[in-house]
């Protein structure tokens, strides 16, 4: 069965990879073990955007390093969309300073002077409150209050990556191109482009859930079938330390 993967490279990121030491992810390997038996992986379509340095220096020295190992992959085929840098006023729901929270029940009140603000009351990633019967529990994002203290943030948005997901997995599906597609993304905007793939075309459709996340329960219901990516199938699908023929080396603070 020719199967074409559709992957959406900040969900994937943010979902499976970031704070962990497996960002050097071969797409290839890791699709082969998401797929079922009798499967092969026709294409990889790998959709993202060039990050800047403006906020994480080194990003596109390391993203341009990936790209570089992604492109010695006959199978891969990168998509971009674009960046949009911007700043946005936004309310804080929490703020630690000196190991206290601003966001209890009763005001938090601090000597004159300066005080560190860090994130230490943040749970780290990839820890997560458990249920009784140790399944992970999204935890409850806290409201602004309507008096919250504001702060002018920076923000980065894709833009484009998923409208790009969409168009190529429907042109695909509508030129006969796959037997099966697989997303690896939760990105509920793309419940649409799903069902109109197994609705209209006939065609299964697979959808990977990057590990953190509970997949959306609407994303799994528009699916044929559903999965998730666990830390063992990343550490299995690693690039070597250096691509064999190559200069392209995985960047020493991944």
């Amino acid at each position: 069965m020719r199967v074409r993967v559709y992957v959406d490279g900040f969900n994937l990121y943010y979902g499976a990879l970031k704070g962990t030491p497996f960002k050097w992810l071969n797409l290839v390997a890791l699709s082969e073990q998401v797929l079922p038996p009798g499967c092969t992986v026709d294409r990889v379509n790998y959709f993202t955007a060039r990050v800047s340095g403006a906020s994480k220096p080194g990003a596109s020295h390391r993203q341009h390093a990936y790209l570089s190992a992604l492109n010695t992959l006959p199978l891969v085929t990168v998509h971009f969309g674009s960046f949009l840098a911007k700043t946005a006023w936004r309310p804080l729901t929490n703020l630690p300073v000196a190991d206290k929270r601003i966001d209890t029940p009763t005001p938090v009140e601090l000597p004159a002077g300066n005080h560190p603000v860090s994130g230490s009351q943040i749970l780290p990633v990839g820890s997560y409150p458990t249920d009784t019967r140790g399944k992970k529990k999204r935890r409850k994002r806290n409201r602004a209050l309507p008096d919250a203290l504001i702060a002018e943030v920076y923000k980065m948005e894709g833009k484009g990556s998923d409208v790009n997901l969409a168009a190529h997995l429907l042109n695909d599906a509508w030129r006969g191109l796959f037997d099966m597609a697989t997303v690896i993304s939760n990105d509920t905007d793309l419940i649409t482009p799903i069902r109109l793939v197994t609705i209209e075309r006939k065609k299964p459709v697979l959808v990977v859930c990057p590990g953190r996340w509970q997949m959306a329960p609407k994303l799994k219901n528009a699916a044929t079938y559903g999965r998730h990516i666990h830390r063992a199938m990343l550490k299995a699908a690693q690039f070597p330390e250096r691509i064999p023929g190559t200069t392209i080396s995985k960047p020493e603070d991944w």
